[in-house]
């Protein structure tokens, strides 16, 4: 422990006990008692009323009312603090879910009104993710951008890269949320280009802009309500049921884990289950289907069999056109 951290816990230590000597205080900083009267004059130095009273019940403690101000985060550490809380109290099984937030909650109304955290939403899958994160130097000053508009309820003009048609546009939107989720950075709001609520991820903007435009979130909008049903990012605003089965070991897997909140598994004779849900849209699932393999298979809607059909059809088009190829640059 420095020696500021030090002098820090003298003083709490003080604030909660009426009077304590110096050895008590050495054992319970686990240090010497010589080094706590270092401290103790440090501090008196700077300006802390402590008091000291010989005798056998003799000790140190405060003359006066003191109190102790906790040093100002940074915007950049109130983030962390935030999303440090959320990856905790969301864990499964965690036991001090309680203890944890009552602990953050003290921790954030000493920091006094830094920036309200209504716009921030943390959904991470991961708390120990490995490979790289979008976080760079870009994303960075583009999070601080957003973050001030979302606070001034200013619009934001985007010039975005859309990876799948390969092409950059340019967007007026409202931003409403942050969504930080598998390790990357989302802006949920209003887009004017497709006139409904759609998401975009950080790293896929090439420029931003803050319009002295202002705007209103929506009445009928709520960020809990449009992720609900959402098992990844990708909500394309209609629902579907689904059900999948899934085979033996991956019914092991899916069972363990918490998906989704209208999820339902039911369990079958030969170890496999049968997956529902309430989803909305079909690309996250879609791809989440994919991921087991021939160890899932779609029941329902018809619509996502054939997605994962389509899929699956595309896929072996690639490996055969591959092989084809390869055998002509052979031949």
């Amino acid at each position: 422990m420095s020696k500021i951290s030090m002098m820090f816990q003298i003083v709490s230590l003080l604030q909660t006990n009426y009077i304590l000597n110096a050895t008590e205080l050495a054992e319970i900083l686990e240090t010497t008692p010589r080094n706590i009267k270092a401290y103790i004059e440090a501090l008196r130095m700077s300006g802390v009323p402590i008091e000291g009273m010989t005798g056998r019940n003799g000790g140190y403690f405060l003359s006066e009312v003191y109190e102790l101000k906790p040093p100002k985060l940074s915007e950049s550490e109130y983030n962390a603090l935030l999303l440090a809380e959320e990856i905790l109290t969301k864990e499964n099984g965690f036991h001090h879910e309680k203890e944890i937030k009552t602990a953050f909650a003290k921790i954030k109304s000493a920091q006094g009104e830094i920036i309200g955290n209504s716009d921030l939403v943390f959904e991470s899958e991961n708390v120990f993710t490995r490979g790289n994160t979008d976080i760079s130097d870009k994303v960075k000053r583009y999070l601080s951008i957003i973050r001030k508009a979302i606070f001034a309820n200013k619009s934001l003009s985007i010039t975005y890269s859309n990876p799948t048609r390969k092409q950059l546009t340019v967007r007026k939107i409202d931003p409403y949320n942050l969504i930080y989720r598998n390790s990357s950075w989302y802006v949920i709001g209003h887009c004017h280009l497709r006139g409904e609520i759609r998401m975009f991820k950080l790293a896929r903007i090439k420029e931003i802009k803050t319009l002295d435009e202002k705007f209103h979130v929506r009445k009928d909008f709520s960020i809990s309500s449009y992720m609900r049903n959402t098992l990844d990012l990708i909500n394309t605003g209609k629902e579907y049921i689904v059900e999948i089965r899934f085979f033996h070991p991956a019914s092991v897997w899916i069972s363990e884990k918490y998906w989704l909140p209208t999820q339902k598994i039911v369990w079958l004779e030969d170890d496999s289950i049968i997956f529902k849900a309430r989803v909305n849209g079909l690309v996250d699932i879609t791809r989440w289907i994919l991921a087991y393999g021939h160890l899932a298979r779609v029941l329902k809607p018809k619509e996502l069999v054939d997605r994962v059909k389509n899929e699956i059809e595309a896929m072996r088009d690639n490996y055969e056109k591959e092989y084809n190829e390869d055998k002509v640059r052979n031949h």
